[in-house]
């Protein structure tokens, strides 16, 4: 790498380090206890340097919500691309990956989806986002699936959107209760549910 690019790559390599830290103090501390100066001890930099990047709280708070929508969507095709040839089973990758991702950075999934209404909006489009990430990725391999012949559906976003909405319920219930069972134990039936709803069977 020339020094251009060096220093052109430094100011990005500052932001994941700074949404890394606030990854941790949010979790630990909650959005409305967490200052900006617990982000900037937490991420080693000036709380001055800090703010060159994010202007408020809720500016560094909705980057951490996109970094954790990118991280989920990476973790969900990485698991499609690792898994066996069949739909079934690339499917079954991605919705495990999704699970695990929520159960390990709960505190903050729970920030997103049920703690902050204070932030209105622009918190409300960050969720609307994210759903629509998860219905895209889930709508491809439905599509793949129609173009193969292994599965008869005529309007593939539909069901994606369906689908994407009881993952929801199911995740809402589980971040209301205060000491669930682990997330993962909820996919077999969820995932066994979904498949039967579009008559994808074993081995497709």
């Amino acid at each position: 790498m020339n020094v251009k690019k060096a220093r052109s790559a430094r100011p990005e390599a500052t932001r994941r380090r700074i949404v890394d830290a606030a990854l941790r103090v949010f979790a630990r501390r909650g959005y409305h206890e967490a200052t900006m100066d617990d982000i900037a001890a937490a991420s080693r930099l000036s709380k001055g340097a800090l703010y060159l990047y994010f202007p408020s709280k809720q500016d560094l708070f909705l980057s951490l919500v996109d970094s954790l929508a990118d991280m989920l969507v990476r973790r969900m095709e990485a698991a499609m691309a690792a898994a066996g040839p069949s739909r079934r089973q690339k499917l079954q990758a991605a919705l495990e990956a999704g699970f695990r991702l929520f159960e390990r950075h709960r505190p903050v999934v729970r920030l997103i989806f049920l703690k902050l209404a204070s932030l209105g909006p622009p918190l409300d489009v960050k969720q609307v986002e994210i759903q629509d990430r998860i219905a895209a990725l889930i709508r491809r391999e439905l599509d793949a699936a129609v173009a193969e012949g292994s599965l008869v559906l005529e309007d593939t976003e539909t069901v994606a959107r369906m689908w994407v909405g009881a993952i929801h319920a199911v995740l809402i219930h589980w971040l209301h209760q205060r000491k669930p069972p682990p997330l993962r134990q909820r996919f077999p039936t969820v995932y066994t549910t979904l498949l039967r709803s579009i008559g994808l069977g074993e081995g497709r």
